[in-house]
């Protein structure tokens, strides 16, 4: 895709460059990187697929991570029945 020269829509985006323009105006795609479709994301510091988040904090802050915070399904369940107890009770006793 090196042959590209504007103006004429930009290989990676396929938005329109104007005449006399050394890059995509809209996603940075140019003549030094061959048009490519990455261009949009150079110099942006992105991480990479293999990051790992828990690897990531652990060496920022050290120790060991905080355990994990919610219910389990069986705390749910009996949440949700007690609420429905009480419920029912209460329909009873308005009625």
């Amino acid at each position: 895709m090196a042959s590209f020269k504007p103006p004429g829509p930009c290989p990676a985006c396929h938005e329109p460059v104007p005449a006399r323009r050394t890059s995509c105006p809209h996603c940075g795609a140019s003549e030094a990187d061959g048009w490519s479709e990455d261009a949009h994301a150079d110099g942006l510091d992105l991480p990479d697929n293999s990051f790992d988040y828990g690897q990531f904090i652990q060496r920022e802050f050290g120790g060991t991570p905080p355990p994990k915070v919610g219910f389990d399904r069986k705390t749910l369940w009996w949440a949700t029945a007690v609420v429905l107890l009480a419920a029912l009770t209460a329909a009873y006793w308005w009625h």
